[in-house]
């Protein structure tokens, strides 16, 4: 199943400089495979592919991931997740500023999250 933020404007008073993935299985015997995609666009219909990676996740594990995307405009994070059961695999994604702080208005949570066909190219 893949699932995507939606493009997430990256503009105002207090961009995000940084963005944080949470992935956590709380599957108790099966890992989890999450390829993820991050696209950001530096104007406003210029859509790049900026990191991409397949990470497994053991069972009852999280990761917490954080990628750089100051200067840009928008952005978008692409998820698709495999495994066993891949519906106790939780992802939230988190614009934060430079200090750290957490956007209110750049966070989605897994019920957020849209499902698509497939991730991007």
């Amino acid at each position: 199943m893949a699932l995507t933020t939606g493009i997430i404007t990256n503009t105002g008073v207090t961009p995000a400089s940084n963005i944080v993935i949470n992935i956590d299985n709380d599957n108790l015997s099966f890992s989890s495979n999450v390829v993820y995609h991050i696209y950001v666009w530096n104007s406003l219909t210029s859509k790049a592919l900026v990191y991409a990676n397949s990470l497994n996740i053991n069972a009852n594990t999280s990761q917490i991931l954080n990628f750089n995307i100051a200067g840009n405009s928008a952005y978008e994070v692409q998820f698709l997740v495999t495994g066993t059961v891949p519906t106790d695999t939780v992802i939230t994604v988190f614009g934060t500023d430079s200090a750290g702080n957490v956007i209110d208005h750049q966070k989605v949570l897994q019920q957020q999250l849209t499902q698509i066909a497939q991730l991007n190219p």
